[in-house]
Formats: structure tokens, C-alpha cells, sequence
């Protein structure tokens, strides 16, 4: 149940599929990285178990909400994320578990999953044009083809996961205006409302995934072109006046009325006009961890320790409660990242990924 307030205190007990996924993720991956601790994998194991016994429906896409019970309240309307969190759980519990029924799932809900994006007429989330497709996608579909590759060959998954790898590097990214855009057409034309924007941080965030893979290839010219590109995006999304990270830009554009934003899972209602949506989420500050201190790893670069400094400064000065007596999270803030006196959400995955990925990386910085 991810409906929490700061210090804890259920708001509500329905339970988004997003949060699932993630969950069994998450505990998989503690489990077998850190703690083989079976009541971490049982914990995996009953979400799962919930998951595949409630979120199925019979035309084969997966329904995004339910009741504690796991009564569907939201059936599938085209959320994919919540189907790809799944299998990036799946597969983690898979190999922690020695589970070959979850295995298997995890492959067949993948590439269901991109045979669906592969049709002319789809329609992603966050477009309104059948056919456009976003950097989103790609990016859950090569972190978790990444992840599955490194313990099971698949040569229909590695052809996933190189297509996902180029049109990032070499479609998604604008030479004109140095960023990536988020939102591409089928072709991988550039729509003319789309071709200034950039989604922040999930261009940071799709990098350092593709800087992983590009390291464990060996690719060090890959892995040069993601660090290159994180530090722009980092520059250009980097609030010089408050601090924090940006959500969008829309380059050159100050004029701009972006249409107002709820962030999944809050009441939360976001409004600006201008070049920047000054909206900025937590979880875009944590991949910026991720993504500096594996800059940090292999060249030591000036300019990702600091951004690394600064990102957690802001979370611990501005997104933490603990300074309020609460050991929850602000998970988005304006511009001036203001503190929101309630919260009807706390995030189980960005923060416990980035904790877990972030030790991984100083253990093997130290063990050198």
C-alpha cells in the first residue's frame, strides 16, 4: 500500500500495479545483493502472488488499480509502465527464487509488451497521436532486457534491447538543441510540438541505464556519449536560482502554457507558463545520484561530484521530513520546492533503488 503520509499513516489501502512491480523488485534485488534473508523474499513472493492473481484480465492486459483485497478499481486503459514493473520484478524474484514460472513470465510480458508498442495505430501514454512512441518506453524496456540478459541469453531480447539502446542514443537525442526529446513519432520523426521539449529526468535517467550496459559491453565510446549527455542535462535542468531539478523544458519557448500535471498517485495539481515546468519530483534526484557516482566511479569528473553534492543537499534539506519530526518524503515540489504539509504518497522504489545501486558502486570503487 503506497498511500501513505509523511509519518507513515495510511491514507487510503488501494494498491496501483506500478507499486507491485516495483516492490517485488525491490526485495528481490536486497535479497540478492545484500541480505538472503527469507523474509525479504516472502515478502516478494505474496506480491507477486497477489498481482498475478488479481491484475490479469481476460483480453490480456493487466488491470492498474485495485482494493486491498484486490477487487479491481481501475481496470487496464493503457498504462503499460505498471506491466513493465511487473516483469522487472518478475525476473528479479526469479532468479532470487529459482522461480522458472516467474521467468517466463517476465519474458512473455516483454515482449507482449513490444509487439504492442510495434503497432502503427498504438497509443502511448503521455502522447495524443497514434503511433508516437516515448523515451519512456524505450527506457523500461532496456533496463529491464538489460537486467534479464545478464542471467538468460535471448537472442529476441537482445534485438530489444539494442533497437531500445538506438533509438535513444541516436533518435531520441536532438543535435539542435543538445537534449533528448521524450516524445518521438513511430518514425522517428520529430512532432513539431515535441521537438523543444525534454523530459529531464528521464533523459538522465535512461542514460546512466544505457551507461550500465555500455560498461558491461565494454563500449567505452557509448559510455563517454551517455556521461557527455548527463552533464547536459544536468546543466540545463539544474534550477541556478533554488536549486532542485527541473521536470520539463521546453527550449526557447518562454512563453509556453503547459498543461496542468497531477502527479500518479496524488492530488496534487502542478501549473506553469514558460520555458521550464518548474515542477520538481524526488525521484529525478535520485537517478541524478545514480547517474553521478557512476561518472564518480570511472573518471572521478569535477562536475559529477558536484551535482552529486547538490542533489543530496536538496533532498536532505528540502524533500525530507525528518527535520519536521517525520521520517517520510516530499516527493514533488514547486519551484521553490515549498513544503507540502500532507502527502497521500510515498515512493517504494527511486530511493531504494538508488540506496542499493549507490553501495553496489562504492564497493567496488573501494574493493580497487
Amino acid at each position: 500500500m503506497h498511500s501513505l503520509n509523511y509519518d507513515g499513516a495510511r491514507v487510503s489501502t488501494n494498491k496501483l500495479s506500478w507499486f507491485q512491480g516495483r516492490a517485488i523488485w525491490v526485495y528481490s534485488f536486497l535479497y540478492n545483493n545484500f541480505d538472503r534473508n527469507p523474509a525479504y523474499l516472502e515478502i516478494a513472493r505474496k506480491t507477486k502472488d497477489f498481482l498475478l492473481k488479481n491484475a490479469p484480465q481476460p483480453d490480456g492486459w493487466w488491470a492498474e488499480e485495485f482494493a486491498r483485497d484486490g477487487k479491481i478499481v481501475k481496470p487496464f486503459s493503457g498504462d503499460l509502465y505498471g506491466m513493465y514493473f511487473a516483469a522487472e520484478g518478475l525476473q528479479e524474484y526469479a532468479w532470487a527464487a529459482k522461480d522458472d514460472n516467474a521467468r517466463h513470465l517476465a519474458f512473455t510480458l516483454m515482449k507482449q509488451l513490444h509487439r504492442r508498442i510495434e503497432e502503427p495505430r498504438f497509443l502511448c501514454m503521455d502522447t495524443e497521436v497514434p503511433g508516437q512512441r516515448t523515451q519512456g518506453l524505450w527506457m523500461v524496456n532496456l533496463n529491464t532486457a538489460r537486467q534479464m540478459l545478464t542471467r538468460w541469453p535471448d537472442a529476441e531480447m537482445q534485438a530489444l534491447l539494442d533497437k531500445s539502446i538506438d533509438a535513444v542514443i541516436k533518435h531520441h537525442f536532438n543535435p539542435a538543441i543538445g537534449l533528448n526529446n521524450e516524445v518521438l513519432n513511430r518514425d522517428f520523426s520529430r512532432p513539431p510540438d515535441h521537438a523543444s521539449k525534454c523530459l529531464l529526468g528521464h533523459a538522465v535517467e535512461t542514460l546512466w541505464m544505457i551507461a550500465e550496459e555500455a560498461r558491461r559491453r565494454n563500449d567505452k565510446r557509448l559510455w563517454d556519449t551517455c556521461a557527455a549527455r548527463i552533464y547536459k542535462h544536468l546543466d540545463v535542468g539544474w534550477d541556478p536560482v533554488y536549486g532542485g531539478f527541473s521536470e520539463w523544458v521546453n527550449v526557447n519557448q518562454g512563453s509556453y502554457a503547459w498543461p496542468p500535471y497531477t502527479p500518479i498517485g496524488t492530488t496534487l495539481v502542478f501549473r506553469y507558463t514558460g520555458e521550464y515546468f518548474y515542477m520538481k519530483p524526488l525521484w529525478a534526484l535520485h537517478e541524478i545520484l545514480v547517474a553521478t557516482l557512476n561518472v564518480i566511479e570511472h573518471t572521478g569528473a569535477e562536475w559529477a561530484v558536484r551535482y552529486f553534492n547538490m542533489a543530496q543537499k536538496v533532498i536532505d534539506e528540502k524533500y525530507s521530513m525528518k527535520q519536521h519530526g517525520q521520517p517520510g518524503y516530499m516527493l514533488f515540489a514547486d519551484r521553490q520546492m515549498t513544503r507540502v504539509p500532507r502527502t497521500a504518497r510515498q515512493d517504494n522504489y527511486h530511493p531504494l533503488r538508488q540506496l542499493m545501486l549507490s553501495i553496489l558502486t562504492l564497493d567496488r570503487m573501494t574493493a580497487r
